[in-house]
């Protein structure tokens, strides 16, 4: 029997609830994306989500990333099994799927938002890619494109491996050579791209994350534009980080607030940013990834990957994938102290 079988047997049987116990002085971060009003592929439907939330509100204690930062940081008090339901990059279905349901059952979160995609100055370059791919030509050819070659037709029984295929080689490059492969597959397939995302890929509104902060929402800052803070130079990281601010603020007024890298593996940030970050009044910093130094940087929290798999979303707000990784004593380097 596998680790994972294990695992889920020993849930069945009160494991999950031992875990709980014992990481219950330990505050998890979980990290969500997309949202759907029925399953699809990469959105937690929405009622897989509010499976999920009524268990944390049953079972734990919800709070934001400010507050778990103020506790561990600045010694303020947090109560044990505290969570904290973080969901980045500003889509509208947080809108109008996910906020509901965390308002039905009273349940804080944290929106990391992409100040520019939220203004309507662009829209995120992953769903220019999958949009892309969506409009690739039907002929047999083998179409190069510098970081990738993508052979078409794209089958739709490949379409979301070949998405994923493409989507992990651009996420290691710079900014502009990304940008730089979408126009040419936009210009070789003769695909032009609308200005402002199509419906499935828009963002919230300012007005809308006025309503939600009004209603108890953190809302985070996760850039400007969301590139690789790694891939840029300092004073466009210094543009990224601080003009995030200046949007939130102007938009919503100045209150408590964290920061997520986009990315946010420990090669999408260098150290040299974290003065920025702290120079803009963030509390604190989210990454996304988990390890067994927990939260001892405060501005590289770790966060546990959540998603409509059950067993996933157990294990990583019970603690389970906390304990596992302690006892491998798996560690990530960050790049800064």
């Amino acid at each position: 029997m596998n680790a994972s079988r294990l695992v889920k047997l020993a849930g069945k049987f009160g494991g999950y609830a031992m875990a709980r116990a014992i990481t219950a002085g330990h505050p998890r971060i979980l990290m969500y994306h997309r949202f759907s009003k029925v399953p699809a592929p990469g959105h937690v439907g929405a009622g897989e989500f509010e499976q999920q939330v009524r268990y944390i509100s049953r079972h734990y204690n919800p709070v934001t990333v400010s507050r778990i930062a103020l506790a561990l940081y600045e010694g303020e008090s947090l109560p044990r099994n505290s969570i904290a339901i973080t969901v980045d990059d500003g889509y509208e279905d947080f809108f109008s799927i996910a906020w509901p349901i965390l308002k039905k059952y009273k349940v804080p979160a944290t929106f990391y938002v992409t100040t520019g995609f939220v203004n309507g100055d662009l829209w995120l370059w992953p769903d220019q890619l999958r949009y892309l791919l969506e409009q690739s030509p039907e002929i047999e050819n083998r179409f190069n494109f510098g970081l990738f070659n993508v052979q078409t037709p794209v089958k739709a029984a490949e379409f979301e491996q070949v998405f994923w295929r493409i989507n992990q080689i651009m996420l290691k490059a710079d900014n502009a050579e990304k940008l730089q492969c979408l126009d040419a597959m936009a210009s070789a397939w003769q695909v032009e791209l609308p200005d402002e995302p199509p419906k499935g890929y828009k963002a919230v509104t300012w007005g809308q994350l006025q309503q939600m902060q009004a209603e108890g929402l953190e809302v985070g800052g996760h850039t400007a534009t969301h590139p690789s803070l790694a891939r840029v130079s300092l004073a466009e990281a210094r543009n990224e980080i601080l003009g995030c601010c200046e949007a939130l603020e102007q938009n919503l007024g100045m209150t408590l607030r964290s920061f997520c890298y986009p990315n946010g593996t420990p090669d999408d940030f260098v150290g040299e940013q974290v003065e920025l970050i702290q120079e803009a009044g963030f509390s604190c910093a989210a990454v996304a990834f988990a390890d067994s130094g927990e939260h001892r940087q405060r501005y590289a929290m770790r966060r546990h990957a959540s998603s409509s798999d059950q067993f996933q979303f157990l294990k990583a707000v019970s603690g389970i994938e906390l304990l596992g990784l302690k006892w491998r004593k798996a560690a990530k380097e960050t790049p800064y102290e």
